[in-house]
């Protein structure tokens, strides 16, 4: 493929007044908004939560169906999205309820070839996950959080697959074939999701270290604030594409944002031994969404 294919955007101006033009997103659902806000403030009970899925009458459905699907052995047994919570865990049903909202509001589905569709969700799990992990080494943020913005980072990315679906697919065969990080590709190329994730959360109103992590999270030390959740859902991400990329796991950058987290080395090198557990934890978590 010749690169001049992908000179779609040929200035920042032309970028802006695209993306400008992307009337269709949604806004955020009250499910999603008062999900949000119970995260943030960490202390939330299970009659909380049930009045969260009780609102939206999708994720009533889902949460039901799971809990009584052959997976955890109790079908047709539970009756109450109270039962179904005690069934499946506090942690799951909230994960489940973010994804499940973020997957409604960031899927078109019929320009996004499958196999891509479950990459990109898949990565916002494991990514979601290992944020999670890091958190619980040094708690300054909670796991909760720490896994909200980890499901969020990619956001633009989703984005460009479904309102940028031409110049996605030539971005991703150009990066099969220079075997590089797509990230590196965008930014040679044109737009990039980290600009688009920005303008997302922005159009959300999310608070700002949402619209941080979705722009910066390659580019930490370029973030003008919260910088530590930045680098942490950073670290994530490249534990997370470790597999293909391990190069990046123990570099000089990266080891420079370990320390800027105050993690030691034996901490990281935890953290990486952690990660190899976290794939088959998110196919089996796919597995359940789809």
């Amino acid at each position: 493929m010749d690169d001049d294919t992908l000179t779609v955007f040929p200035d920042e101006q032309a970028i802006r007044y695209r993306i400008a033009q992307i009337s269709d997103l949604p806004p955020l659902t009250g499910a999603m908004q008062r999900l949000l806000e119970i995260i943030y403030n960490e202390v939330v009970s299970l009659a909380e939560l049930e009045k969260v899925i009780l609102y939206d009458q999708f994720l009533s459905v889902r949460i039901l169906r799971l809990a009584n699907s052959s997976f955890y052995g109790c079908r047709g047994q539970v009756n109450t999205i109270a039962e179904a919570i005690m069934l499946l865990g506090f942690d799951q049903v909230k994960s489940i309820c973010l994804s499940t909202l973020l997957m409604q509001l960031c899927s078109d589905g019929a320009s996004i070839d499958p196999q891509q569709k479950e990459k990109l969700w898949k990565h916002a799990f494991a990514v979601a996950r290992i944020a999670g992990q890091i958190a619980q080494i040094k708690p300054w943020i909670s796991k909760d959080l720490a896994y909200v913005l980890g499901l969020f980072h990619d956001v633009g990315r989703l984005a460009m697959a479904v309102h940028f679906f031409e110049y996605f697919a030539a971005v991703s065969d150009l990066t099969e074939t220079r075997k590089c990080p797509q990230w590196v590709v965008e930014s040679q190329c044109g737009i990039t999701h980290t600009e688009i994730g920005r303008w997302m959360c922005v159009k959300w109103a999310l608070p700002e270290v949402f619209q941080r992590v979705t722009e910066f999270h390659h580019q930490p030390y370029r973030s003008p604030s919260h910088r530590s959740e930045v680098i942490l859902v950073s670290l994530a991400d490249v534990l997370a594409n470790s597999g293909e990329f391990p190069e990046y796991v123990n570099d000089q950058l990266t080891l420079s944002f370990v320390r800027q987290l105050c993690l030691t080395e034996e901490d990281w090198e935890n953290c990486i031994d952690r990660s190899r557990d976290v794939w088959p934890q998110v196919a089996a978590f796919w597995a359940l969404l789809k």
